[in-house]
């Protein structure tokens, strides 16, 4: 049996649109042509709306509702506004609007060189925390990968990095730093297939950040919020080398949902991505 999940209801909406689409252009007669064809232009611009709105969802939405005008009851209180990105609450007269970022951070250090660097960014680290004076929250969420499907990813990893470094070596005149490029992203995985031949076991992890602004409307509270967004932006992402940026619409809305709980299994929640 076949699981519901978003991926599968969207590709399903996908294959219905375009299933619609190649029956009204078969089905096509002298005093229907024009319907026909209208029907194949409905069915095709289903298949782009649909496919759109689940590869760029975040970026779909919150078009569509800031156009329309929408706002979106999250119940408990908690509503979305047309721009999808902030989470509001108002309160006795107080409001609130609370932002996520998501947080990108890259593999864990696997040289006494990198280690050392990542000593010195967690220094970094206390240091940018007491400049920020506000309280805001790192939520990390870990789990287990496939080891076989990570170890085949780190594997086509390495040909491919072989086959460039072979390249450059045939040339006449090969580029120093091109291969010194190419041999350390080479000794890079084949320190991590040592790893895994150890039985060191591949975590993965996300990560997002949030933070709540205060205001006597939901314009000061809004203002205020992204306001705190900039700051840990321009503080906490220096001190620990990492990306942060602003999330919204359904990326923000699945921050909300992991506020409240996680799918209970590691499948289940990929999917949710």
């Amino acid at each position: 049996m076949v699981e519901l999940t978003e991926r599968n209801a969207a590709i399903a909406a996908i294959g219905l649109s375009a299933f619609g689409a190649v029956m009204a252009f078969m089905n096509m007669g002298p005093l229907g042509g024009l319907l026909a064809i209208a029907l194949v232009a409905i069915g095709v611009a289903g298949v782009g709306v649909s496919y759109a709105s689940f590869a760029m969802g975040y970026l779909v939405m919150p078009l569509i509702t800031s156009t329309l005008k929408v706002t979106e009851q999250m119940g408990n209180g908690y509503k979305l506004p047309a721009s999808q990105d902030v989470v509001l609450r108002g309160i006795g007269g107080v409001y609130q609007a609370t932002s996520y970022m998501s947080a990108r951070f890259y593999e864990a250090a696997s040289s006494e060189a990198e280690e050392a660097q990542t000593t010195a960014y967690m220094e970094l680290w206390e240091r940018a925390l007491s400049n920020i004076k506000f309280p805001f929250k790192l939520s990390l969420i870990t789990y287990l990968e496939d080891i076989a499907k990570y170890r085949e990813d780190i594997e086509t990893q390495r040909y491919a990095s072989t086959i460039k470094l072979g390249k450059e070596k045939e040339k006449p005149n090969p580029d120093a730093l091109v291969l010194d490029k190419w041999e350390r992203e080479i000794a890079r995985l084949n320190q991590m297939l040592a790893r895994l031949t150890s039985g060191e076991k591949p975590m993965a992890a996300v990560m997002y950040v949030v933070t709540t602004g205060v205001g006597v409307n939901e314009e000061a509270a809004v203002a205020a919020s992204r306001r705190q967004v900039g700051e840990i932006r321009s503080t906490v992402a220096n001190a620990l080398n990492i990306e942060i940026k602003a999330v919204k619409g359904e990326d923000l809305k699945r921050c909300f949902r992991w506020e409240y709980f996680i799918p209970p299994d590691r499948k289940e929640f990929l999917s949710s991505l």
